[in-house]
């Protein structure tokens, strides 16, 4: 698997699967159902949204789960910093180092995603 496969694959699992079944979830949990405090004060909070500011709020998750992996794929590939973190991390996928570029390619596939940019 390339290293753009693999930042394409996490992009569709993390983001944009996730995000649909977030969607899913608070447009279709009763809240006094809710299986604990967090998520029943979540969905009221939702419910509580009009249609615009539900679609701000999804953008807002969206955005999040896009900046948390771009992150965590900077330290892979070295281009973020964490104090004690001294040594080398590598992403070994079938044998193959796909580190080095993941943040990158991650945030392009997002820009393709929003339609910021083509197809490659």
């Amino acid at each position: 698997m390339t290293p753009q496969e693999f930042a394409s694959k996490i992009y569709s699992h993390v983001v944009l699967e996730n995000n649909k079944i977030y969607q899913d979830l608070f447009g279709s949990t009763i809240i006094s159902e809710a299986s604990d405090l967090y998520w029943g004060r979540a969905l009221t909070l939702f419910r509580g949204l009009n249609y615009s500011e539900r679609e701000v709020f999804f953008e807002v998750m969206r955005q999040v789960s896009v900046d948390t992996v771009a992150n965590v794929f900077g330290i892979i590939d070295g281009v973020n910093r964490v104090d004690g973190i001294d040594g080398v991390v590598n992403l070994i996928v079938d044998d193959v180092d796909v580190s080095g570029d993941l943040q990158n390619l991650f945030l392009v596939e997002d820009e393709r995603a929003r339609g910021e940019i083509g197809p490659e």
